[in-house]
């Protein structure tokens, strides 16, 4: 290994059912000069139309697949390097189909289509030095076929330990169980037994770092590399000024464990205390979660669904705080996205972002409706204190969170994984 160069080193990705960042990894790990193949579900060709895609995705209950699916190309990464699992993509989604109808359970769904990927995925799994594999796509074989060919496996997990995430998620549900997030379920043990496998560990976050090691594994088998944000969403923020109401802005799946329930309570405290306000909600209304008419019904509040990129940042630009009182998860690229453009962040610990409170955002605890209230008065209130952890924020997102720092990271890993002498 010692005589391979560097950058030489052949990287497999594999994606696992979805999409997640992975792309965005292996682009920039080839923009680095690696050698990069990826594995990954159904890439449909480019003559295919997108209202064709689009109804496929109304069959299966995925709104805008056609953007989704187009999301899984990069202009760095050509067609040749990508392999498709395109038969154990369709048949999950069969599977999933059959759960709306409690013929299947969801959790068995996902397990048997998880491993169907793993098993398509393994004749692809050669002439590599890293397996690089989404936690739960490395059964059905894959991580095992690996390790026979003495390819070193680095498994990406991106979310808080199952356990932890069960734990917080219950908070969010009022001790309600999700049976698909119960940690002893079988998909949630496969990704945990993923992990356990791995050569070494990759995750987002020193949150979901601590939240394994709470749970028995090695401190030393895990590696926290952030991932990147784009700089099209740096200093969009030019003014702290407010005039008239503060304007409040969420993105991403409004649900239960993304904090939904909280910010619902909080704008009812604001509304009590005659307190001026627009709330703007960009990304989609999970099914999790129930909205009271009053909220749906409010002029100041506002559902916008997805919107463009272009759209959004005018959003990020515009808005006052960026609030994100979620229960638990790896690191929310959302959060990065609002600290990069120096709009002034509440969330919780919980969401993994890397924030000082008082200095690069204000953390609050998870599950407390008070907590959020009095963070967004107290900024609502201090304009220089906004401006401060607005640009501190983004000064820590241009520093250390770039796809460019991910990939030197991460080949830093891999070499020392190799045995490299750096």
């Amino acid at each position: 290994m010692n005589n391979i160069l560097k950058k030489s080193i052949k990287i497999i990705i594999s994606t696992g059912q979805g999409r997640l960042h992975l792309f965005e990894s292996a682009a920039s790990l080839k923009k680095l000069g690696m050698k990069v193949k990826v594995i990954t579900g159904w890439v449909p060709s480019i003559r295919t139309p997108d209202y064709l895609l689009n109804f496929l995705g109304k069959i299966i209950g995925r709104t805008n697949l056609a953007y989704g699916l187009r999301k899984r190309t990069s202009t760095l990464i050509n067609r040749n390097e990508i392999n498709n699992c395109t038969y154990s993509e369709f048949f999950i989604q069969f599977l999933f189909f059959l759960s709306k109808f409690r013929i299947i359970k969801r959790e068995t769904a996902a397990t048997i289509g998880w491993k169907a990927y793993g098993t398509e995925s393994k004749k692809f799994i050669k002439d590599c030095h890293i397996f690089h594999v989404r936690s739960g796509a490395g059964k059905g074989g894959a991580i095992n076929h690996a390790k026979k060919l003495n390819i070193k496996v680095v498994v990406d997990h991106s979310i808080a330990h199952p356990k932890e995430l069960y734990n917080q998620v219950l908070k969010a549900n009022n001790g309600i169980k999700y049976d698909f997030l119960d940690p002893n379920n079988l998909f949630w043990k496969m990704v945990v037994d993923d992990c356990h496998q791995a050569d070494m560990i990759q995750v987002n976050s020193q949150y979901v770092k601590d939240s394994f090691i709470e749970n028995g594994f090695l401190e030393s088998s895990i590696s926290v590399i952030h991932l990147g944000i784009s700089d099209k969403f740096y200093n969009l923020k030019k003014t702290y000024s407010i005039n008239g109401g503060v304007k409040l802005l969420f993105t991403g799946g409004f649900g239960l464990r993304k904090g939904g329930g909280i910010i619902i309570k909080a704008v009812s405290m604001l509304i009590d205390q005659n307190i001026k306000f627009r709330l703007d909600i960009v990304g989609s209304i999970l099914n999790d979660l129930e909205i009271p008419e009053w909220f749906l019904k409010n002029s100041n509040i506002h559902l916008h669904g997805h919107l463009p990129q272009n759209r959004l940042m005018r959003f990020l630009s515009e808005s006052d705080l960026y609030i994100f009182p979620s229960y638990s998860e790896g690191s929310a690229q959302s959060v990065k996205e609002a600290m990069a453009a120096g709009l002034p962040v509440i969330t919780t610990k919980e969401s993994g972002s890397p924030i000082i409170s008082g200095e690069s955002g204000l953390l609050i605890n998870s599950n407390s409706p008070p907590d959020l209230f009095e963070a967004i008065i107290k900024l609502k209130n201090n304009e220089k204190h906004r401006a401060h952890i607005g640009d501190n924020a983004c000064n820590i997102i241009k520093l250390d969170h770039t796809w460019e720092k991910y990939a030197q990271n991460t080949m830093t890993m891999y070499n020392k994984l190799l045995s490299f002498n750096l």
